[in-house]
């Protein structure tokens, strides 16, 4: 069973790599570009491991707590958290608490490591965007390129059209496409899913930001 195993899997590369020469360079760069963008997804994932689970909730309650009056303890809980997301307010709070009289100053610091961070968020989302633009685009090309290669030899055959030569190519003319699809599809929702991440990222950055400001103003009204 094993040698079997191992003479099915000889033949699935085997018959992979047929199919990757017969759709020639077309296919080797969707692999290639494949290859770039599942790269750049795991990069992603690794960027995004401090925003899933209750990390803006944490912050809240960090807020709730400089709200309150207790300093030092959102300052705890803020550096305990150690995520660029959370050192924006930790130096909020850190220089809301030492310098009242520089509000708006520190307001426009916030916010430009603010944008800055959301910057570094949506980094590299559009060439993720660009490969499931591109990658069916290139496999209809490589389909037009197969097409005229098999009409050209037609056109070139002193014989009549054979169909069995006429399907086989046509067959290999239309592998890039479903190539380039193949490709274009789960990258498409990869990027949509990134995209809304990043927009949950930017807007309780908003809003927290702006509870930050407020909260104590919120505190004492109440």
């Amino acid at each position: 069973m094993i040698v079997q195993a191992i003479i099915g899997t000889s033949s699935g590369v085997e018959n992979n790599m047929n199919l990757i020469a017969q759709g020639g360079p077309v296919v080797l760069v969707l692999i290639g570009l494949s290859v770039i963008g599942l790269t750049i997804v795991l990069y992603k994932l690794l960027q995004y491991r401090s925003y899933f689970g209750n990390w803006a909730k944490d912050i809240d309650l960090a807020i709730d707590d400089w709200a309150n009056g207790e300093v030092q303890s959102a300052l705890t809980a803020l550096k305990k958290n150690q995520s660029a997301y959370a050192a924006i307010f930790y130096n909020g709070v850190l220089w809301l608490s030492e310098n009242k009289d520089s509000e708006p100053k520190i307001r426009e610091e916030l916010s430009r490591q603010g944008q800055k961070l959301i910057s570094r968020i949506n980094s590299l989302n559009t060439f993720i965007e660009l490969i499931a633009y591109l990658s069916p685009m290139l496999g209809l090309l490589g389909t037009v390129l197969g097409m005229i290669d098999v009409f050209r030899g037609l056109s070139n055959g002193t014989g009549g059209a054979d169909a069995g030569m006429l399907a086989g190519g046509i067959w290999i003319a239309l592998l890039t496409t479903a190539v380039g699809l193949t490709v274009a599809i789960p990258f498409a929702m990869i990027h949509a899913v990134l995209e809304s991440k990043a927009a949950g990222i930017r807007l309780s950055l908003e809003d927290q930001l702006t509870r930050l400001f407020t909260a104590r103003l919120t505190v004492n009204v109440h």
